[in-house]
C-alpha cells in the first residue's frame, strides 16, 4: 500500500510503499478515506517533544480517519466489510491506504457527512466531550467558561455545552465573535481588548481551559466553590485548587467508539456540525505541511484582519484524501 511517512524527526514526508498491516482479533482493516492533519502531529514530528510524545521512527502520521471497513478480526460483531466508518487510531498510521485499529474506537460515519468532513470529527469532538462532561460534569442551567472557543476543540465545546442547555460564555479573537454566536455561544470575550475575570457578572461552575498559561491561573477567580477547571493542554495546580476550594485537572482523550456513536447521531440530526476549510490529496501532506505552516496563526482562528469570509474558513480543518 502508498503510505505518508517521516523517517527522520525535522524530516521530509516521503510518500512510499509500505506493507499493509495485518489484524488483531480485535481489530479492523480499514481502507482509508480521509485522514486530518492537526498541530499535535507537527510537534511529534519535530523532535521537540520526544521527551514526552516519542515517536518510533520511521512514522506514518495520523490520528484520526473516515474509511471503509475491508476486513475484520474474529472477535469483532460491531461493524462488518463494506461498512463507512470514522475513528481515532490507538497511535498513528492514519497516513495511509489502510489502517488496522481497534474496533472499539470507531463508529458508524453520520450518513449525513462527506468522508473528509467525517475525518475531520473524532478528536476534536471526543476531546470536547470529555472535557464536558466526563471531567467538568456540566449539566443543564450551569454557566460554563470555555478558553479557546473558535479553535477545533474550542468550537465543538461551544455547540455540545449550549445542546446540554448550558451558559456558555467564550474567550476569543473578537474576529471570532459572530462565528461563536452562531454555534451558541451566549457571550464572547475579545481577550485582547478585556481581561475575562473583570468583566464576568457571575461566576461560572466550569471552566475548559484549551490555552493554559495566564489564563489558566486567573480562571481560579470565577470559579464557584465546588466547581471545575479542566485544562485540555497543561497541568493544573492542585494548591491553588484546593485554595478556591474546586477541583482542577488535566485530561487526556480516551477514545470511546461509544462516545463517538453519540456524537455522530448528533451530527446527523445537524445538532452540531463540522468545519472543513481545505482538503489536500495523500501524496500531497508534505506541501500541506508546509502551507499550514506558513499560516499556522490563520489556520487557527487567529486573524485579526482581511475579508470576513477569510476569517470563516480559517475555523476549518485541513484534510487529506486518501482515496
Amino acid at each position: 500500500m502508498k503510505a505518508v511517512r517521516l523517517l527522520e524527526y525535522g524530516g521530509q514526508l516521503v510518500f512510499n510503499d509500505v506493507p499493509t498491516p495485518t489484524i488483531a482479533r480485535d481489530e479492523i482493516l480499514v481502507k482509508i478515506r480521509s485522514t486530518h492533519d492537526a498541530l499535535p502531529i507537527f510537534v511529534e514530528a519535530s523532535g521537540t517533544a520526544r521527551q514526552i510524545l516519542p515517536i518510533n521512527l520511521p512514522w506514518i502520521p495520523g490520528h484520526e480517519f473516515s474509511g471503509i471497513v475491508e476486513q475484520i478480526g474474529s472477535d469483532v460483531a460491531a461493524c462488518a466489510p463494506g461498512d463507512a466508518v470514522f475513528g481515532t487510531t490507538t497511535g498513528m498510521g492514519a497516513y495511509a491506504e489502510y489502517l488496522a485499529v481497534k474496533a472499539a474506537a470507531v463508529a458508524r460515519k453520520p450518513s449525513n457527512l462527506s468522508f473528509e468532513e467525517a475525518a475531520s470529527v473524532p478528536v476534536a469532538s471526543q476531546t470536547a466531550w470529555q472535557g464536558l462532561f466526563t471531567h467538568g460534569h456540566l449539566e443543564k442551567g450551569q454557566a460554563i467558561l470555555i478558553h479557546g472557543g473558535a479553535g477545533a476543540v474550542g468550537a465543538y465545546a461551544v455547540q455540545l455545552a449550549a445542546h446540554a442547555g448550558a451558559t456558555v460564555i467564550a474567550t476569543a479573537s473578537g474576529d471570532d465573535e459572530a462565528y461563536l454566536n452562531s454555534i451558541g455561544a451566549g457571550g464572547v470575550i475579545d481577550y485582547r481588548e478585556a481581561q475575562f475575570e473583570k468583566v464576568l457578572r457571575e461566576k461560572v461552575d466550569v471552566v475548559f481551559d484549551l490555552v493554559g498559561g495566564d489564563a489558566q491561573k486567573r480562571s481560579f477567580l470565577v470559579l464557584k466553590e465546588g466547581g471545575h477547571l479542566v485544562s485540555a493542554v497543561q497541568p493544573v495546580s492542585q494548591e491553588e485548587a484546593a485554595m478556591h476550594h474546586v477541583s482542577g485537572g488535566m485530561m487526556r482523550l480516551a477514545p470511546s467508539g461509544d462516545v463517538l456513536s453519540r456524537i455522530g447521531r448528533l451530527l446527523e440530526e445537524r445538532t452540531i456540525r463540522p468545519d472543513v476549510a481545505t482538503v489536500y490529496a495523500l501524496q500531497d501532506a508534505a506541501q500541506a505541511w508546509k502551507d499550514i505552516a506558513e499560516k499556522l496563526p490563520r489556520v487557527h482562528g487567529l486573524s485579526s484582519s482581511g475579508p470576513e469570509a477569510a476569517r470563516r474558513k480559517s475555523h476549518g480543518k485541513i484534510v487529506l484524501r486518501v482515496s
